[in-house]
């Protein structure tokens, strides 16, 4: 399958590109310019003629800002166009847990419905199959380090007390190769528009994240009350596609620390 893929040196692209080449009937285009310059690589989408595509590109992060977002959004509607009028059978584009909250959770979120909705409209009008893939908490080696995990690590190694004021606090974190491997599945397997979230599908608490990493570590109660993030229903990935979670919390980070620890 001839596949196009935006973000495939970041985060969670470097780990899925491995994971599709795995593939050998796989042939990959990475995009290695600016997202919006797409007068400079609209020529070479062309002559590759890509069955399917998978938009992981989101720039500006950690910036979820009002601007970065809108930005974003229009990255993703110009794409989306340009593949509609190839032909491309196939479009997986990534969202965020955030985004099933009654309200948007912020700006970053609410962009990311809104491609979401408008690229399902212009993919039902182009008889295009569309996939939005819903990522959860996802961590694993090549995140940024100034993310919980990687800075927990760094904390660790240094021998610093880490800040903790969330400890309460829940999410649903999923390991970065499990992540991958839901992705590789469902752009091989899926054969219609869909909805999936990709997700442990279990709460974790922040400071139970710290506990593992340093079990010595003292947890105070966190002062800030924050709501839990939610959590992932994977029933219908698993029951279409035949995926589900392999990597429990705390043999991901086991598989986490040695990255960082290399990285200092």
């Amino acid at each position: 399958m001839r596949i196009f893929i935006t973000g495939g040196t970041g985060f969670i692209g470097k780990h899925l590109v491995k994971k599709l080449r795995e593939d050998k009937d796989n042939e990959l285009l990475l995009l290695s310019k600016d997202l919006a310059d797409i007068g400079t690589w609209k020529k070479e989408i062309e002559d590759f003629k890509p069955e399917a595509t998978i938009h992981l590109a989101w720039e500006g992060l950690p910036d979820y800002s009002a601007e970065t977002s809108i930005k974003n959004l229009n990255y993703g509607l110009d794409l989306m166009n340009l593949l509609a009028k190839l032909h491309c059978k196939k479009v997986l584009m990534v969202g965020t847990c955030w985004e099933i909250l009654a309200q948007p959770f912020n700006a970053f979120s609410a962009a990311k419905n809104a491609l979401h909705w408008l690229s399902r409209e212009i993919a039902k009008e182009n008889d295009v199959h569309f996939i939005w893939a819903r990522l959860f908490f996802v961590y694993g080696p090549g995140q940024r380090k100034d993310s919980l995990i990687p800075y927990l690590i760094n904390c660790r190694e240094t021998g610093k007390k880490p800040e903790i004021k969330t400890a309460e606090a829940k999410n649903d974190f999923i390991y970065v190769e499990d992540v991958a491997e839901a992705i590789a599945m469902i752009i091989k397997k899926c054969q219609k528009s869909a909805v999936y979230n990709i997700g442990s599908g279990e709460l974790t608490k922040v400071g139970d994240v710290a506990k593992i990493i340093s079990p010595d570590l003292e947890i105070q109660q966190s002062e800030i009350s924050l709501v839990s993030s939610p959590c992932a229903d994977v029933s219908k990935i698993k029951k279409e596609i035949g995926w589900e979670p392999k990597t429990i919390i705390k043999d991901g980070i086991k598989k986490t620390i040695p990255y960082y620890s290399s990285i200092k």
